[in-house]
């Protein structure tokens, strides 16, 4: 990678709620303009639409923005993990190693169960990044686990589905210490 040089990876759920949202929000935004449109032509009062138009426009904006800054990023200087509002910057040297592995794994455990929802239900069986922190830096595991929540953080591992999982721990191999697998 050249200096300066960053790649992001997109997380899948932040994807998954774009579609979704998309079909719906996405389908009552056309029936909304289309009833003001018809209510323009016969020239009949539209602002009781007005409301609901923008309401709707903006939850459409809302799941748009969430995928867009919803990504792994690898920099020259750290591994970046951002989640809608949450982020973390991980420097190299505080990672074991990175592997893939299917997102079912993390959530098999009975105490990480009730962090399933319909998201992960539907990409359990596909792959995610399992990014290992190291485990004598207990301040940075933790403050990781603060940052980022309990869906993405199970023990030591960040767990992320994102899109490219072999392309990521490909580009990751030569920046850890420990081996990728």
């Amino acid at each position: 990678m050249t200096q300066g040089a960053s790649r992001r990876f997109p997380i899948r759920y932040a994807i998954q709620r774009w579609k979704d949202g998309i079909w719906f929000y996405g389908s009552f935004f056309i029936i909304l303009m289309v009833l003001v449109g018809v209510n323009l032509l016969q020239k009949h009062p539209i602002a009781s639409f007005i409301p609901v138009l923008l309401l709707d426009a903006g939850i459409l904006v809302t799941f748009w923005l969430m995928r867009t800054f919803s990504y792994v990023e690898i920099s020259d200087e750290a591994l970046r993990v951002r989640y809608l509002f949450r982020h973390v910057e991980l420097p190299y040297t505080a990672l074991s190693r990175v592997r893939r592995q299917p997102l079912e794994v993390a959530f098999q455990p009975a105490e990480r169960r009730r962090f399933v929802n319909r998201f992960v239900r539907r990409l359990a069986k596909e792959p995610a990044a399992y990014i290992r922190l190291d485990r004598r830096q207990r301040d940075l595991v933790e403050q990781t686990e603060r940052q980022l929540g309990p869906r993405l953080v199970v023990g030591a591992d960040v767990v992320v589905p994102i899109v490219g999982v072999d392309e990521f721990v490909a580009e990751m191999k030569g920046r850890l210490r420990g081996p990728a697998s």
